[in-house]
């Protein structure tokens, strides 16, 4: 009888991170769930990510090194990691931001009891590029685990899948840019069950180079609603409907918003100096 646990594979695109590996494998390496490969793969970077990436690979053999041979995007270097991955589950890792050596873990704790689930994902933290400062991401409590379309958001980290529910899939669409990830998370939520761990197991620093960043963020919340709207396409949903549904959501949170302690406090402290603003812009 073979009691190895399932091979976990932890795919890993990169475009010039090198400076951030001396955070990000350590934690990788000693991940508390050992049975693990690593595919990284080299997306045509100018710095010296092969360099550094290959001191990792030569102590730890479960870290396997691939590149294109040119800049491809990070939508075609994501669909080639899942293709060269032997693991029965699966998760994205970015080489910019730091994974807790708990986390594969954890999530391989939920699949194991409960072989319905298409995909596991936990709490994570927003961090600064230097991890100096961090606070929590607070994901909406109350979202059933399988009507994520709905509710405006998409969870990305640390999110983990099924390769077996995978497969059901027409798998990772590179011609959504910038949001395969999320295109993803919609798929597997259609072929079987996602629930989130309330554990904090990732930290996602915000760098120059982010999405969220930087200019492209308004371009990555256009193609979010593409990824949603093929959703709607494939479940037989009115567009419109779910849209009006997702806006109304999220409006009633920022109405929410303004019931709060904080909020208030803050009126309150704003309330002078607005005043005294007025009264000057009034005698001018």
């Amino acid at each position: 009888m073979n009691n190895t646990p399932p091979l976990f594979s932890i795919l890993v695109a990169n475009y010039n991170n090198a400076r951030f590996f001396g955070n990000f494998f350590p934690n990788i390496i000693n991940q508390t769930y050992q049975n693990i490969e690593v595919i990284f793969i080299d997306d045509g970077s100018t710095d010296n990510s092969l360099e550094e990436v290959k001191k990792y690979a030569d102590q730890d053999k479960r870290i396997k090194v691939f590149k294109n041979d040119k800049n491809m995007g990070s939508e075609y270097t994501k669909k080639r990691n899942i293709e060269l991955s032997s693991g029965k589950y699966f998760a994205f890792a970015d080489p910019d931001d730091f994974v807790e050596i708990s986390a594969v873990e954890k999530v391989m704790e939920q699949f194991l009891k409960d072989d319905s689930l298409a995909m596991v994902y936990t709490n994570f933290y927003l961090t600064n590029e230097d991890l100096s400062y961090e606070q929590k991401y607070i994901y909406p409590d109350d979202v059933p685990d399988n009507k994520i379309l709905m509710f405006g958001f998409t969870p990305n980290h640390f999110a983990a899948f099924s390769r077996e529910k995978y497969d059901l899939t027409p798998g990772l669409d590179i011609s959504l840019k910038r949001v395969t990830d999320r295109d993803l998370v919609l798929l597997m939520e259609e072929v079987g069950r996602v629930v989130r761990i309330p554990e904090y197991l990732y930290h996602y620093r915000i760098n120059s180079n982010s999405i969220s960043h930087n200019l492209n963020a308004y371009k990555a919340q256009y193609w979010a609603w593409q990824a949603r709207y093929r959703a709607c396409e494939r479940r037989g949903l009115s567009k419109e409907d779910v849209y009006s549904e997702i806006m109304s959501y999220i409006d009633g949170k920022r109405f929410d918003f303004s019931t709060t302690a904080d909020y208030k406090l803050g009126k309150k402290l704003l309330a002078l100096p607005r005043w005294i603003k007025y009264k000057l812009l009034k005698r001018k």
